[in-house]
């Protein structure tokens, strides 16, 4: 197997759609825009991009897709793909509130909980179907580490259970579930509206008339041109800032890895809206997981152990965390710590330790989501070991030299665990006994691991209408956004929410600007 542009060379890779007669590259786009105003341009082929052109073009608008690179889909075709079902609208509300502790106004979360409610019948109206999937239960069954919930990440808030169960889109072909599903009936649902998606073209600038400042259309790169595209109105799905080195240092400290398709989520949205007047909020919260950052492979690998027997550990070899019942979105808070002392981020890699026992209990990564979902990762890791990427010695004292961790400080680490197992206590940290399996067995192996980005929140501020907002709370003229650029989620993630908000707020952008133009 080789490995090329950091995906690994086995089976279809992120780029394998179905390309329909619909889809267009950037030297194609001055034909489509000739003499031609849009309704509506969509800036961003994932999941909210499509929702969004979708719906314009059910309700009558011209409307444009544009996407920067050579294939749609986004994050979400990478994704899990989960579209929550809502069990009590009102106690939804109450919990939603009271993760986002004052940062995300009520009526925004109302919108998105009415939204999603609609969402089974308009999938249906599109010739897909939404069929109940524990897919966090499954999850569960073969891991102890990272913990999927199928309900809320935040079980002790009030009403965790207030959104119901998970869902996925039908799988049309057995080998793209979950997030591919749903992008593959979204891509499909375009293409029977024949919505006009340009893979290939950048946006630069939005483009503004005066003196009311409203946004009348969109700066393009496009086969190496300059191209303006004028419209009534803009829909910005162009999701976050995983990608972009410099904004994650300003907004989280320092830069952390994703597991996201790289070259996408780069900030573009961020700026173009901050260029216009646009107010921010959310950037400093994350989805996360824990993952592997290898050379071999551009994007992050996630993580997931087998077993009990582990431990997770920060650079001076200390543990810090219940590591059994750290949720699967939310690593960047026990990780992303600047020691008050040192002002390191100790925790960032942090180690995972485990013995032999564990090593062949499965593989110790996730496959099937992320942008390297096709990589294959050995049932007994021994391929991985063999890289490199899972350092394996004889003792913990040659195991904390190959890690560069004191080797002391490891070993005790090593036997306070053993001896917690070994009376039966909760230890320190609040890890249960039931969830230990003592590390006693050699070789012993160890890995860096780090909180790897699945998706950024923050970006411009939008209202209940997706209505991009400026700092003085008024709604900048012709502007919406939709997804993942200024999410409505805030540091305390639920889980199984970014890409309901793409289908719900891409809908929901695209009423909005067309119901404006009457």
């Amino acid at each position: 197997m080789t490995i090329t542009e950091g995906r690994w060379d086995a089976g279809p890779d992120i780029g394998d759609y179905d390309r329909h007669p619909n889809y267009h590259t950037a030297d194609q786009l001055k034909d489509l825009c000739k003499d031609q105003e849009f309704d509506l341009v969509v800036l961003g082929a994932g999941g909210a991009g499509a929702a969004a052109g979708i719906e314009a073009a059910d309700r009558g608008a011209s409307v444009l897709v544009l996407e920067k690179m050579d294939f749609p889909g986004g994050s979400t075709m990478v994704s899990g793909g989960t579209i929550r079902v809502i069990a009590d609208r009102d106690r939804a509300l109450d919990h939603y509130r009271a993760l986002a502790q004052g940062s995300t106004p009520d009526d925004v979360f109302v919108t998105y909980i009415d939204g999603l409610m609609e969402v089974p019948e308009w999938i249906a109206k599109h010739g897909g179907e939404l069929v109940e999937d524990n897919f966090a239960g499954k999850v569960k069954a073969r891991r102890v580490c990272p913990v999927p919930r199928i309900g809320s990440a935040f079980p002790n808030f009030p009403y965790p259970d207030a959104m119901g169960p998970r869902s996925h889109v039908r799988p049309s072909r057995s080998d793209r579930p979950y997030g591919a599903a749903l992008w593959d009936f979204l891509s499909s649902a375009l293409a029977n509206l024949n919505v006009p998606l340009v893979t290939g073209v950048s946006a630069k600038k939005l483009v503004q008339k005066f003196p009311e400042r409203a946004v009348c259309g969109v700066e393009v790169e496009a086969d190496g041109e300059t191209v303006t595209i004028p419209a009534k109105a803009v829909i910005m799905a162009c999701g976050g800032f995983a990608w972009d080195p410099e904004m994650m240092k300003q907004y989280y400290g320092t830069e952390l890895p994703a597991a996201s398709p790289p070259r996408r989520n780069t900030g573009d949205g961020i700026r173009m809206a901050q260029d216009v007047g646009a107010d921010l909020w959310h950037m400093t919260a994350t989805s996360s997981t824990l993952a592997y950052k290898v050379p071999e492979l551009d994007a992050a690998l996630p993580c997931e152990i087998p077993a009990a027997g582990f431990i997770m550990v920060d650079q001076k070899g200390r543990r810090y965390a219940p590591e059994t019942d750290l949720e699967t979105h939310s690593f960047t808070h026990p990780m992303l710590v600047q020691d008050p002392v040192e002002g390191h981020f100790l925790r960032i890699p942090s180690f995972v330790i485990l013995d032999e026992k564990t090593r062949k209990a499965g593989p110790l990564a996730t496959t099937g989501l992320g942008f390297n979902r096709h990589y294959p990762w050995s049932e007994d890791n021994s391929v991985e070991i063999e890289r490199g990427w899972i350092k394996k010695a004889d003792t913990l004292a040659e195991l904390a030299e190959l890690l560069d961790l004191p080797a002391e400080t490891l070993e005790a680490t090593v036997e306070a665990y053993n001896q917690c197992h070994e009376k039966g206590e909760t230890d320190a940290f609040g890890r249960p006994a039931d969830m230990m399996l003592p590390i006693d067995e050699g070789p012993y192996y160890g890995a860096a691991v780090y909180p790897a980005l699945l998706n950024t929140q923050g970006g411009p501020v939008r209202d209940a209408e997706c209505r991009v907002m400026r700092p003085d709370g008024t709604p900048i003229p012709g502007l919406y956004s939709a997804g993942e650029l200024g999410s409505i989620w805030t540091r305390l993630y639920p889980g199984g929410g970014n890409v309901s908000e793409a289908v719900v707020s891409g809908r929901k952008a695209a009423q909005s600007a067309i119901a404006s133009l009457k």
